[in-house]
């Protein structure tokens, strides 16, 4: 089942700000949101729930749900709370847009999941300076290309160095996973790491790397 999104000490009125602020504004749209007056910590504050599916639900019900603090606080309070039901973990066609981006199937986790990449979004055909045509990705994942193309640079001046750290601390790769699968699915990181997403540091790191255009040597290990 689709999981809950709940904003503490927020109104109807400030929703849009207090997501954008969160990192939650991809969650909105399509979605329904509800005042609760007591919920996790019993907070007040605004319920985000999407209803698509047959029986979904937005009520806080404590003795079904198991919530969890967002990852990212200010001066040590969450930013928000991300429910989950405790009978039926939330799975990938209930997590996936209705309009998604090309991307290879891949295996994260218990599912595979559609992984968009620079090269695999939606691209304009255009006039080059010398009259011939290229591809130009639009520019709604315009981000998408430049992120790529400094993660890339980063990655190539130091690439013994770069893979040793990403292997001890791997939030630069994972962060940049996390947001190529949030074009197609409404996907928090609180949620990833609950469906055990970020499973084999091979995988991640050969995945990582594809997303860029680079692999591996074999002497890499």
């Amino acid at each position: 089942m689709h999981f809950l999104t709940f904003i503490p000490d927020c109104s109807p009125p400030e929703i849009e700000d207090r997501a954008k602020a969160a990192g939650l504004l991809d969650l909105l749209g399509g979605h329904n949101a509800v005042r609760c007056m007591s919920g996790p910590n019993e907070l007040a504050g605004m319920m985000i729930a999407h209803m698509h599916t047959i029986g979904s639900r937005h009520d806080y019900s404590p003795t079904e749900q198991e919530w969890v603090p967002s990852v990212q606080k200010i001066d040590g309070k969450p930013l928000y709370y991300v429910g989950f039901w405790t009978k039926e973990e939330p799975k990938e066609g209930e997590l996936r847009r209705h309009y998604t981006q090309a991307g290879s199937l891949t295996q994260f986790g218990a599912a595979k999941w559609k992984l968009p990449t620079p090269d695999t979004v939606d691209a304009r055909a255009v006039y080059a300076d010398d009259g011939s045509m290229k591809w130009e990705t639009i520019r709604q994942f315009s981000w998408m290309c430049d992120e790529a193309k400094l993660i890339r640079d980063e990655y190539l001046q130091s690439f013994g160095v770069r893979d040793m750290v990403f292997r001890v601390e791997p939030s630069v790769q994972i962060n940049w996973l996390l947001k190529l699968l949030r074009v197609n699915y409404r996907l928090l990181p609180e949620v990833a790491v609950r469906l055990d997403m970020w499973t084999g540091k091979d995988h991640i790191m050969d995945t990582f790397l594809s997303t860029l255009g680079l692999q591996r040597g074999k002497s890499d290990g």
